[in-house]
């Protein structure tokens, strides 16, 4: 059974929002709505690599006033939005897996064993 090692990287590419509504309807403005994250699965036996690297969306729902940091003023992604991140990570990894076992039993191009 092969070992898979399983990568998330969250890049600096962010979507921003020029206003947007939180969970408790207030409006806030420059709000980070997506970000471009990289799920990466490597067969550690083989070296073979699966990965996906989609604009991922950042749920707004429970985001207050109060939990808001202007953008200028950020170090770092919101916890909320690491939190998020890492969950759609744990569901990217089964689908990962899956394209890296259906490679290994996929036909693939050789040359013949009798040309030189």
């Amino acid at each position: 059974m092969p070992t898979y090692q399983h990568d998330l990287t969250i890049t600096n590419r962010l979507r921003i929002s020029p206003s947007k509504q939180l969970g408790d309807g207030s409006t806030q403005t420059d709000v980070i709505e997506a970000a471009v994250c990289i799920a990466k699965a490597t067969d550690t036996d083989t070296g073979e690599v699966a990965s996906t690297d989609p604009w991922v969306s950042i749920d707004l729902s429970d985001v207050t006033a109060a939990d808001f940091v202007a953008l200028d003023a950020l170090t770092g992604l919101p916890q909320h939005a690491v939190d998020q991140f890492t969950v759609w990570h744990e569901l990217q990894k089964d689908g990962l897996e899956k394209q890296l076992q259906a490679r290994a039993s996929a036909p693939r191009e050789m040359a013949a064993p009798w040309s030189s």
